[in-house]
């Protein structure tokens, strides 16, 4: 749709584009290139969203844009170079008349000096929490609840639970059929539904605690990738039953820490939760926004 000097991500950059996340973000974005080349088998991406800049046979910079119908999202690690793909990622968004261009990275970091300038705004700002595991005991249940395991029976009742449940959380992206099918969930590295915790009551999903083991290429953490609660389940302790749940998981597979991350604005308590649960912030991450 733009014209632009990047090309298409190929499966021979991954080594040199994770060598770029560690000079750009470090222990903030920890990404080795198998996960990279996985993102070139992803259906939910799109070849054309995943670009690199390439000057004189070096890579020097990598970004890919998901858009939808409210916003853009860029990702990007390009030190020196940011404004190449800024450019190209807002000429997308023009180019499908989508009114918002967003860009998320660790706080403080560099790149905020260049989206500011660029008169992109603050928007949201998240943690990633941590909580050393210590033998944790397995919680109780709300009275008539129970967690089974996922199945693949579970699969239309779960992604439209995970929507529902997140509805008011501007951060959240619906998970389509392709994107529950795809690497952020069923087809995400280490995927296993033992570490899926869903919570019944009865015939009814009530939540949801689904966890993976590891975070990225960080294999020594364990990882709590979404938890939600269906409102008409919520405020009787169900959330931090079903994370208590997911500390046991992980510790029974060997995990001594595990972490998650949470919008510090989130409207359904769900900090003050993680808080309550022992977990302790360790990084932060801001989303900028510009209206085009």
């Amino acid at each position: 749709m733009s014209s632009s000097p990047l090309r298409e991500l190929r499966a021979d950059d991954a080594e040199q584009v994770a060598a770029l996340f560690q000079e750009t973000f470090g222990e903030s974005r920890l990404i080795d290139a198998e996960e990279i080349r996985s993102w070139l088998g992803n259906d939910d991406l799109r070849p054309e969203w995943l670009r690199v800049l390439e000057l004189d046979g070096r890579v020097v910079g990598y970004g890919d844009i998901y858009p939808d119908k409210r916003e853009l999202a860029l990702d990007v690690a390009a030190p020196g170079h940011w404004h190449v793909f800024i450019d190209w990622a807002e000429d997308e968004a023009r180019a499908r008349s989508i009114p918002e261009v967003r860009l998320f990275f660790p706080h403080a970091h560099e790149l905020g000096q260049e989206a500011g300038a660029r008169g992109y705004a603050h928007w949201h700002s998240s943690f990633r929490m941590e909580i050393d595991l210590d033998g944790p005991t397995r919680p109780e249940l709300p009275d008539g609840l129970e967690v089974r395991r996922y199945t693949d029976g579970d699969v239309e009742e779960l992604r439209q639970a995970m929507n529902e449940a997140f509805v008011l959380d501007p951060m959240w992206q619906e998970v389509t059929p392709e994107r529950f099918r795809g690497s952020f969930y069923l087809g995400s590295r280490g995927f296993d539904p033992a570490l899926w915790a869903i919570a019944w009551d009865a015939h009814e999903l009530a939540g949801f605690s689904l966890a993976y083991p590891g975070r990225g290429s960080d294999e020594t953490l364990g990882w709590v990738g979404t938890l939600g609660v269906r409102e008409p389940w919520r405020r009787r302790g169900l959330g931090e039953a079903l994370l208590r749940t997911s500390f046991c998981d992980l510790w029974e597979r060997g995990f001594r820490r595990a972490g998650l991350g949470v919008d510090i604005e989130n409207v359904t308590g769900a900090l003050r939760l993680y808080e309550r649960a022992g977990m302790r912030p360790v990084d932060r991450s801001e989303s900028w926004a510009k209206r085009l």
